[in-house]
């Protein structure tokens, strides 16, 4: 016999599966107002709380629910687990978690999708001991131990991360991605001709497999072997994480371009478009009309950037065009190989902005040097971030810093008004040509490998490059200046992780830099030639 909350729990269900979300919310808030303990109302709000991201009301739903009932089965305690691990309530989404697990039909099964949740929330710790625990209960599941591998890694056991990769291949042999991840691992310990070897051995399992492609590309052009390298790069359009903005008429690097629209897209990031602009003039040489649709902060500063090439915005209506492509194929489809050099500067700043920096910034004082700066990339990815507590050895010389980073918590913004020296101009930055403008200012930039590092570079601006000991594949292994840009210096992680080593010697040498200068005004002062 149908109750009157059983009519309203129907009429719930009803209106969450027409999407009306907070209407059913309010018919089972009044069926638990009648009866706080009418179980269908309280599943209920439990799982459309879920669908509303409201995760708290969730959760304490789910906790009402068991209460009344200890023991719902193993998928309810899951979607309860979920809910309190959303909140932010870590220790009872690991109780609800081995309920879970005790209820399961497929232990080993929930125990690896339970290590594969902890991990996907960031939390490693735990996602290594659910691994661990499944793989000890199915050592010949080789998911349980390639998972662990990578949560391994995650905590910086690199040695056990590995050990776990190779017992993942040699469970499975037959699966390329245990050899892909052991791949990157053993890349990271520049280990790179082993490396190379499991990204080929790889692509023998499985020659469709896009992460094998991509990681040997990444490689192959950090080694500097760039003939294979762009060839490979181009799978990085097959490994899920990019999509191409069209299918047809893209350009094959051999179809006559003389009198054609070629349309041009920026892909990834800010300071790849920086980086990769310098090769759409050659289609310019080539007799096409270029279009180029970059992301907006970048659009005033590469306006008018080169001739016959039209610059917009991504977001902006895209016209009709012959040819398209995007902007990180250029060097593959025009058989660039590493001659990736060009005239520099190959872009300039504003003068009128330029003109209203100096005035805002003022007379620089005589023998010290102006110095920009940023520490943090953004969106990711974080290792590449140098954190504010590294740069005391730098902050402490006699320059005076700018901070360039656009998006500083209210954290940093504390952190920099401790040194006298330091001036937070970032928030006036509106875009990249302001960045610009503020870059021509200064004598000297230094950087984390984001876009404030490619602005300079293409400025022809000194600046001085923060790489990590395994770094992006442009900055290649080793020296000390770059290919792309002449007026940069390279500054590397003596091992992994130590940005203390390196923002020592970055002090050292700006001290240096800083007296040379010094000693340069006071022989201007008496006039004295200077060296």
């Amino acid at each position: 016999m149908t109750t009157p909350l059983d009519a309203r729990c129907e009429r719930a269900r009803q209106l969450s599966a027409a999407g009306r979300l907070d209407e059913a919310i309010a018919e089972l808030r009044l069926v638990l107002k009648q009866s706080p303990e009418f179980l269908p109302a309280l599943e209920g709000l439990a799982y459309v709380s879920l669908r509303m991201n409201a995760f708290e009301s969730a959760a304490d739903a789910f906790d009402r629910l068991i209460a009344l009932v200890p023991q719902p089965g193993a998928q309810a305690s899951f979607d309860a687990a979920m809910a309190s691990l959303q909140a932010g309530r870590q220790m009872r989404a690991e109780a609800l978690f081995e309920a879970t697990v005790q209820q399961s039909p497929d232990v080993i099964g929930t125990m690896h999708t339970i290590g594969l949740t902890w991990a996907q929330a960031g939390d490693n710790a735990r996602a290594l001991i659910w691994f661990e625990r499944t793989a000890a209960k199915a050592p010949a599941l080789w998911q349980a131990h390639f998972n662990r591998g990578r949560a391994l890694g995650a905590l910086g056991r690199y040695d056990d991360e590995i050990d776990a990769y190779r017992l993942a291949n040699a469970i499975a042999p037959q699966q390329p991605d245990p050899l892909v991840n052991l791949g990157v691992a053993l890349r990271e310990r520049h280990a790179f001709t082993d490396a190379l070897q499991c990204f080929r051995e790889a692509v023998k399992r499985s020659p469709e497999h896009a992460g094998a492609r991509t990681n040997r590309a990444q490689t192959n052009l950090l080694m500097g072997d760039f003939e294979h390298g762009w060839h490979d790069y181009e799978w990085r359009w097959q490994d899920g994480g990019q999509r191409r903005r069209f299918s047809d008429r893209l350009w094959d690097g051999r179809a006559p371009l003389a009198g054609k629209t070629v349309f041009v897209y920026s892909e990834q990031g800010l300071g790849d478009t920086l980086q990769f602009v310098r090769f759409v003039p050659r289609l310019v040489e080539m007799g096409a009309n270029v279009v180029l649709s970059v992301q907006v902060p970048l659009v005033t500063l590469l306006g008018g950037f080169a001739r016959r090439v039209t610059v917009l915005g991504e977001h902006m209506p895209v016209p009709s065009f012959d040819w398209q492509l995007p902007l990180l194929s250029l060097p593959h489809l025009l058989k660039v190989g590493g001659n990736v050099a060009v005239h520099s500067p190959y872009l300039r700043s504003s003068a009128g902005r330029e003109m209203i920096w100096r005035s805002m910034l003022g007379a620089k004082p005589e023998g010290t040097l102006r110095v920009g700066f940023a520490w943090r990339t953004r969106p990711f990815p974080p290792h590449r971030d140098v954190a504010l507590a590294h740069w005391a050895p730098v902050f402490g010389t006699n320059a005076q810093f700018y901070s360039l980073q656009v998006d500083a918590t209210d954290d940093e913004r504390a952190e920099l008004a401790r040194f006298p020296n330091v001036h937070d101009i970032g928030a006036k930055l509106s875009d990249f040509a302001e960045t610009a403008a503020v870059i021509a200012q200064m004598d000297l930039v230094i950087s984390v490998d984001t876009a404030v590092l490619h602005v300079a570079g293409a400025l022809s601006k000194p600046v001085w490059g923060l790489v990590n000991f395994t770094p992006d594949w442009r900055w290649q292994l080793a020296r000390r200046d770059s290919d792309w840009y002449p007026s940069l210096t390279l500054f590397r992680q003596p091992q992994r992780g130590d940005w203390d080593g390196v923002m020592v010697q970055v002090g050292v040498d700006l001290a240096a830099a800083v007296q040379g200068e010094s000693a340069a005004a006071s022989a201007r002062q008496v006039g004295q030639p200077v060296a």
